[in-house]
């Protein structure tokens, strides 16, 4: 990744994080302008010819969540967050991303589910979770923010040279 789509794809997170760590919620806002700035950076800096390469990233980024939403496993400001991250890194780096990032949610919902086990469980219910129903909770319906299972596996990308 060169500096500036590091730079753009760093800020889209960044804001993105601060978002949905909030209010659970990522703004249509900033992924249509990051979309669109994507989009337009692609092709004045690499001609008109990265405007395929621009969609495939999109669509490497949308369809992969596009399906999850579907099925309920996210809401739909993440689907469109990686559709603008798409199109700043591409399809290669959309993809990784996903797998990564799907990866890190799969251990955080692990270590959420550690916090119904008996010895555990007293604990875990003195901590405040701010995202709904609490993970330590009996019954299923605990949710955490997807950009926390995003922002490493971006570090994890953005380290490893992807």
């Amino acid at each position: 990744m060169d500096t500036i789509v590091w730079s753009a794809t760093a800020a889209l997170l960044l804001f993105a994080c601060w978002s949905d760590i909030r209010r659970m919620e990522i703004s249509n806002l900033l992924c249509v302008a990051f979309a669109a700035g994507g989009f337009i950076f692609q092709i004045a800096a690499y001609g008109p010819g990265r405007v395929w390469w621009t969609i495939g990233g999109i669509a490497a980024g949308a369809i992969p969540l596009g399906l999850l939403h579907i099925a309920r496993g996210l809401g739909a400001g993440d689907v469109k967050w990686f559709a603008a991250y798409g199109a700043w890194a591409g399809a290669s780096s959309a993809l990784q991303l996903v797998v990564f990032s799907l990866l890190f949610a799969g251990g955080i919902a692990v270590l959420l589910l550690t916090l119904k086990v008996p010895i555990v469980r007293p604990w875990a219910l003195k901590i405040d979770w701010p995202w709904g129903r609490h993970p330590a909770q009996a019954g299923k319906g605990a949710k955490f923010p997807f950009m926390l299972a995003v922002a490493p596996a971006y570090a994890l990308l953005a380290f490893s040279g992807g």
